[in-house]
């Protein structure tokens, strides 16, 4: 009897406690993590309401990233004024206008330009070059891609010179491209429209003329990269050439 009133009366208040203080574990589980919801019961508020004006992501973690990147994106170009060229032959390989570039470089009489004068270009297709980078000339090539092993060069690892590209240096992904030195001398930097910033340091027997072969070190991306035709290039002043 004693045993049964005992049970009773435990019963009786773990209800009590159970009514008296919310589980939070309960409520946890009918919002997700940090939206704002007011229970209409206890018009308890979960979690903290997210401000309309929170900075992004990526400020506050603390990061300058986005910002370093904005600003290595030139508004101009340099452009170093070639035999041949006039105003309006640059302003249509960079697609902008004339009298646009005759403002911008306040130039009073647009048919008296000099070989080697430096003017400047709006950077209006976004590239991302180094600062003090000059464009030399612009030529359209077809690209295609090569890689350092047997299907491309006839060399496996393990070779002497597997790798190893016409100017000596090792190839790398990213920056080796194989060019006809007539056209672009090794050591040049040149830019590729949609691939970016590469450097001329190999060769190759089928590179001829306004051929460029971009080096991959994946087959299955250099395959897939296939036969690119007339793509524009911009090559840069064989002063900044690494």
């Amino acid at each position: 009897m004693k045993k049964t009133v005992l049970a009773l009366v435990f019963s009786l208040l773990l209800l009590c406690s159970l009514f008296a203080a919310p589980s939070y574990a309960l409520y946890e589980t009918s919002a997700p993590l940090g939206a704002p919801h007011t229970f209409a019961s206890t018009g308890l508020v979960y979690g903290p309401p997210i401000p309309n004006n929170a900075p992004p992501i990526i400020a506050r973690s603390g990061t300058d990233l986005l910002k370093k990147v904005e600003q290595a994106i030139p508004e101009t170009l340099t452009y170093k004024v070639k035999k041949g060229d006039t105003l309006s032959t640059i302003a249509a390989a960079f697609h902008t206008k004339t009298d646009t570039l005759a403002q911008l470089n306040e130039l009073p009489n647009s048919n008296l330009l000099k070989i080697d004068q430096e003017i400047q270009i709006p950077n209006l297709e976004g590239k991302l070059l180094e600062p003090g980078l000059t464009v030399k000339h612009v030529l359209s090539a077809d690209l295609t891609a090569y890689t350092a092993g047997f299907e491309s060069t006839g060399k496996r690892p393990g070779d002497p010179a597997y790798g190893v590209t016409a100017s000596g240096k090792y190839v790398k992904d990213h920056q080796t491209i194989a060019v006809d030195p007539a056209v672009i001398p090794l050591g040049t930097k040149v830019y590729i429209e949609g691939i970016g910033v590469r450097i001329a340091e190999d060769t190759g027997g089928a590179i001829i003329g306004n051929r460029i072969d971009v080096y991959m070190n994946d087959l299955s991306a250099a395959v897939q990269f296939g036969y690119k035709k007339s793509i524009k290039v911009y090559v840069l002043d064989s002063n900044q050439s690494a």
